[in-house]
C-alpha cells in the first residue's frame, strides 16, 4: 500500500494502539469525533467562506455558537446576542469548512484502523464533492491573501494540508478515476493556488504556504511543488536561518506564534522525512522545541506576549501543544520529549490527540529524563527572567527587552510580566481575539503594558538591549538592568526589505525623538523575598512621563472608596487615544511615598512607591484579556527631560496583609541628577533591609553590575553600582 505521508508503521501502529488500554482516552476521542462527522452529515457551502477570526463576538471576545442550520444567526454564548452580517457570515462558513476539515482527518484515521467502509465513504464523497467545486471557485479575501475554499491564503493552506492528510488515508482504497480526479482537480489546483499566494517574506503565514507546497508536492509527487517551497530566496531554509533566532524563539516575539510557526515546520518536516531527511537535521529546527521549555514556568505556563493568545499563560498552557512533542518523539526519538510528555500529562492534561496514536512514546515504559535547563536570559529574544522558589511557591518576573516582533509586535520595551504562586498577577496582556474593537486601541498601544509612555502616544519601534544580569541567590540580589533609546531620526536605522520583521514601519513620533528609558530590577529571593524597581526616563522636552502598572484583581489598599475622585487634572483625559480605556479614575494622596496593595486568585501584591516632586499617581480600572474582565490600573506621571521612578514591589501567596514587608522608608533619590537612590525596607522579625543604588560615577566606566553584600546585626546593606553608560 502507498501512503506518501504517513508511514505503513505509522498506521500499522494506529491499529495496535486503537486496542491498547494506555491510549483508550486518545482513540475513544478519535472514534467520537469521527462518528459524530458522519452523523452530522456537513457539506460545503456554495461560495467560499470569509475570515476565521471573524467569528467572535466583539463584546465578549468569545467564539460564537455554530449552528449549521443558522448560516445567518450568531449567538453569543456569554449574553445571548444574536449578530449578523456578511462578516459573521463569513466565519460561520470557516467555521463549517473546519468541521468538515476535522471529519474528514479522523473519519480517514478510523478507516485506516476499523477497515470499515462508511468512515472511508465519509471522506470519499467528500474530497469529490470539493474536486467538483474547486475549480469554480474564484479567489477572494481582504487579509493577507486570497483563498478559494476559505477567505485567506494561510487559511486556504493550512486546510490544504488537512486534505491532503485525509486523501492520504484513502487513496489506496479509491479507484483510479475517483484518484485522478482528486488530485487534479483538488490537490493540483490548491498548490497552483497557493503557490500563486506567496509572499515572498520571512513571515508566519509564508511558512504556512511553503508546508503546504510541500505536503501537496510529496503527496503527488509534483517536484515543482517541492522545489517552489526551497528554491525562491525566502524558501523553507531562509524561513529557518532568519525566522529562528540563536536562542530559539521566532522572531515575532510571541510564545503563541512560536507555537503557530512550529505546527508548520512540523508539517514540513513531516512530509520531507521521505524525499529530504536532511532536513530533519537542522540544529534551528531543534532548537524551536528547547527554547519554550527554557522559559516555563512552574504551573506549565509562559507569557503571552506581543500578539500572543491568553491559553498560552493560564496553567497548563503549554500543555495545549502536546501533540507537537509527540511527533518530534516521532520524527527524533528524543527521551527529553517523552519526559515533557510524561510531566504534561501527570499533571492533568488529558492524552488525546491523533498524534499520540500515530507517533507517540508509550509513557509507561519511558525512562525518566531530566528537564530542559532553565534560562535566565533570552539573548536573541531579548527576555530577562528574575525567579525563585518551585512548584507552587515558584515566583517569576520578566523583562521584556529586545526585538519588536514584526507585525505582531507590541510597542512595550522594558514591559514587566509577574506571576507568582500560580497566579498571573501583572502580566503583559496579550491579545484578546483580532475583531475584538480593543484590539488595536488598547491592546497594542503602550498604555495597556507595564511600562512607559512618553508625552501620551505608543512608543515607536525598537530594540533594547540589556546592560547588566545577575543571577539572584540567598546572598545577593539579582540584578536585571536593560535600556531602550530612540534616534532623533526615525529613518536612521531601516531594516533590510522581504522580511515582515524588519521591514520599515517606524514612524516619527516627536515624544521619542532622542528618548531614552532605563529599567532596573533588583530581585531580592525569597524568605522575605521582593523587588526593587527603578525606572529613569530621558526625553528632549517637557512631555508628560507616565509609568503605567495593571494588576489583575481589584485593588484593596487603599480602599478606593476613600480616593478623591477631584483628580486636580483639568486636561484629563489626555488626547491619547488608549487613555479612554481608563474608568474609575482616582488620586493617591500626594505623599512623599505611598502604599498600595492588589488581590486575585488568593495572591496578589504589595507596592511601595517614590515619584519626583510633583508627580501624580492615579488608580483606575481598565481593559483586561478577556477584555470583558478589569483589572486594576496604576499610573504614575511625572515630566521630562529627565525623571525617575521606584518601587519596592512583594508578591504575596495569600491576602494582602500576609507578606514580610512591613514598610519602605525613603532616604534619597537622586537618580534623575546622577546621584544614588536610598532606601530602607523594614521586614518581619525587625530585620531591615539598607539600599543604596547608583548608576555609574566611579569614573571607571563600570560595564557590569557590582553587587557587594555587608551583614551588621540585623541589618542587612546592598550597594549596588551599575553601568553608568546608557
Amino acid at each position: 500500500m502507498s501512503h506518501p505521508l504517513r508511514t505503513g508503521q505509522e498506521y500499522d501502529r494506529l491499529r495496535a494502539r486503537s486496542r491498547d488500554l494506555e491510549f483508550a482516552p486518545a482513540w475513544t476521542h478519535l472514534l467520537a469525533r469521527a462518528d459524530e462527522a458522519v452523523k452530522a452529515g456537513l457539506r460545503p457551502a456554495d461560495v467560499g467562506a470569509g475570515w476565521g477570526h471573524a467569528y467572535y463576538c466583539p463584546d465578549h471576545v468569545v467564539l460564537l455558537d455554530f449552528d449549521p442550520a443558522r448560516p445567518h444567526e450568531h449567538r453569543c454564548p456569554v449574553d445571548g446576542a444574536t449578530w449578523r452580517g456578511e462578516s459573521f457570515d463569513g466565519g460561520w462558513r470557516s467555521v463549517l469548512n473546519g468541521h468538515i476539515l476535522n471529519g474528514l482527518s479522523t473519519c480517514a484515521l478510523v478507516w485506516q484502523a476499523t477497515g470499515q467502509e462508511r468512515y472511508r465513504d465519509h471522506v470519499a464523497d467528500l474530497l469529490l464533492d470539493y474536486a467538483d467545486r474547486y475549480p469554480k471557485l474564484p479567489p477572494h479575501g481582504q487579509h493577507v491573501g486570497h483563498g478559494r475554499v476559505t477567505g485567506q491564503s494561510l487559511e486556504e493552506a493550512v486546510w490544504g494540508i488537512g486534505i491532503a492528510y485525509a486523501y492520504d488515508g484513502v487513496r489506496d482504497s479509491l479507484g483510479a478515476v475517483d484518484r485522478e480526479r482528486i488530485e487534479t482537480d483538488l490537490l493540483h489546483n490548491i498548490g497552483s493556488h497557493v503557490t500563486d499566494q506567496l509572499l515572498h517574506k520571512i513571515h508566519n503565514i509564508e511558512c504556512w504556504h511553503l508546508a503546504s507546497l510541500t505536503t501537496l508536492g510529496v503527496q503527488l509527487g509534483e517536484k515543482s511543488l517541492l522545489d517552489r517551497a526551497f528554491a525562491h530566496p525566502h524558501g523553507l531554509a531562509e524561513q529557518l536561518r532568519e525566522g529562528i533566532l540563536d536562542d530559539g524563539w521566532w522572531a515575532e516575539g510571541s510564545p503563541s506564534y512560536h507555537f503557530y510557526m512550529l505546527s508548520s515546520i512540523l508539517v514540513a518536516a513531516l512530509a520531507l522525512r521521505h524525499v529530504n531527511p536532511g532536513f530533519l537535521d537542522s540544529p534551528r529546527l531543534r532548537s524551536t522545541f528547547v527554547a519554550p521549555l527554557t522559559m516555563l514556568r512552574a504551573d506549565l505556563s509562559l507569557p503571552a506576549l506581543n500578539d500572543g493568545w491568553i491559553s498560552i499563560a493560564l496553567p497548563l498552557g503549554v500543555g495545549g501543544y502536546a501533540a507537537h512533542y509527540e511527533q518530534a518523539y516521532g520524527l527524533w526519538n528524543d527521551p527529553a520529549d517523552a519526559a515533557f510528555l510524561r510531566t504534561v500529562y501527570d499533571r492533568g492534561v488529558p492524552r488525546l490527540s491523533e498524534t499520540a496514536l500515530l507517533m507517540g512514546p508509550e509513557l509507561r515504559a519511558a525512562g525518566a529524563a531530566p528537564p530542559r535547563p532553565r534560562r535566565a536570559i533570552h539573548p536573541a529574544s531579548g527576555y530577562a527572567v528574575l525567579s525563585d522558589g518551585e512548584g507552587r511557591a515558584e515566583r517569576g518576573l520578566l523583562v521584556k527587552y529586545g526585538l519588536h516582533g514584526g507585525g505582531h509586535g507590541h510597542p512595550d520595551k522594558l514591559m514587566l510580566d509577574l506571576h507568582a504562586f500560580g497566579v498571573r498577577l501583572a502580566p503583559d496582556p496579550g491579545s484578546p481575539a483580532y475583531n475584538s474593537p480593543l484590539q488595536g486601541p488598547w491592546f497594542r498601544q503602550t498604555l495597556a503594558h507595564n511600562t512607559v509612555v512618553i508625552g501620551e502616544v505608543s512608543q515607536p519601534e525598537a530594540q533594547g538591549r540589556l546592560l547588566a544580569h545577575t543571577a539572584p541567590a540567598l546572598d545577593h540580589p539579582g540584578v536585571v538592568d536593560a535600556a531602550v533609546s530612540w534616534p532623533v531620526d526615525p529613518d536612521a536605522d531601516r531594516g533590510p526589505q522581504g522580511s515582515w520583521l524588519r521591514e520599515p514601519r517606524r514612524v516619527h513620533v516627536p515624544a521619542y525623538a532622542g528618548a531614552s528609558i532605563r529599567r532596573c530590577v533588583l530581585w531580592k529571593s525569597a524568605p522575605r523575598g521582593y523587588f526593587l524597581d527603578v525606572v529613569l526616563v530621558a526625553t528632549a522636552g517637557e512631555e508628560p512621563v507616565d509609568l503605567a502598572w495593571h494588576h489583575r484583581g481589584t485593588l484593596v489598599v487603599p480602599d478606593p472608596a476613600d480616593l478623591t475622585g477631584d483628580l486636580g487634572m483639568p486636561d484629563w483625559p489626555p488626547g491619547g487615544e488608549a487613555y479612554q480605556f481608563l474608568e474609575d479614575v482616582r488620586r493617591l494622596p500626594a505623599e512623599p511615598g505611598w502604599e498600595v496593595a492588589w488581590e486575585v486568585d488568593g495572591a496578589g501584591t504589595r507596592m511601595w512607591g517614590l515619584d519626583p516632586d510633583g508627580a501624580t499617581v492615579l488608580v483606575a480600572t481598565s481593559p483586561s484579556n478577556p477584555p470583558a474582565e478589569r483589572q486594576a490600573t496604576l499610573l504614575r506621571r511625572s515630566c521630562g527631560p529627565r525623571t525617575s521612578y521606584a518601587a519596592v514591589v512583594e508578591p504575596i501567596d495569600g491576602d494582602a496583609g500576609a507578606g514580610v514587608v512591613r514598610a519602605v522608608s525613603w532616604a534619597t533619590n537622586e537618580l534623575a541628577a546622577g546621584g544614588p537612590l536610598r532606601l530602607d525596607v523594614v521586614l518581619a522579625e525587625d530585620r531591615v533591609d539598607r539600599w543604596s543604588v547608583s548608576f555609574g560615577g566611579r569614573g571607571d566606566g563600570a560595564s557590569e553590575a557590582v553587587v557587594e553584600q555587608h551583614t551588621d546585626g540585623d541589618v542587612t546593606t546592598y550597594t549596588c553600582v551599575l553601568p553608568e553608560t546608557w
